[in-house]
């Protein structure tokens, strides 16, 4: 499992916060987003990598599998939950088949209920523990690893575009 966030000290963390962080990234990337033509959005970076309609995709992915995560580590800590097969979600759906409007629609709700979710998780609840594709974790970080893994992906997708302003 990849890491993106450094982890803050749960006790530091607030649901509150972490989803307007989430709200925010969500908003300061769609209006670059929707820039993006149908085929910009169908190229890919380079041979062997991905489109940004498949790049999206896997964030709608990480979205589906991650809130579920959420959820069961409130619901119960101390689970072990398994990891995805990201390469395998992304093919199996086609993304790049979609129309780039639906893609990014999809996105958008998905973390904004994300968002929504993490708002009203019970601060005491981040300190939950877990273990996610044999990593063992706190709820508070998988939620500051998930916003920064989207993050990450966005960043990196501004920057091959070309629309890093």
């Amino acid at each position: 499992m990849v890491r993106y966030a450094q982890g803050a000290d749960v006790l530091l963390l607030d649901p509150v916060e972490l989803s307007e962080r989430l709200s925010a990234v969500l908003r300061s990337a769609m209006p670059w987003l929707v820039t993006i033509s149908e085929a910009e959005a169908t190229v890919p970076e380079r041979e062997g990598k991905w489109c940004a309609k498949e790049v999206i995709g896997h964030l709608i992915d990480s979205a589906v599998n991650n809130l579920g995560r959420i959820v069961q580590l409130q619901i119960e800590a101390g689970q072990s939950l398994p990891g995805y097969r990201q390469m395998e979600w992304v093919k199996l759906q086609h993304y790049p088949e979609r129309e780039w409007a639906q893609v990014l629609a999809l996105w958008f709700a998905l973390n904004e209920h994300v968002a929504w979710t993490i708002a009203h998780v019970e601060k005491e609840r981040l300190a939950n523990r877990g273990v996610i594709a044999g990593e063992p974790l706190t709820l508070g970080f998988l939620i500051e690893d998930y916003v920064a893994h989207m993050e990450h992906h966005l960043s990196a997708m501004r920057l091959w575009l070309g629309t890093a302003g």
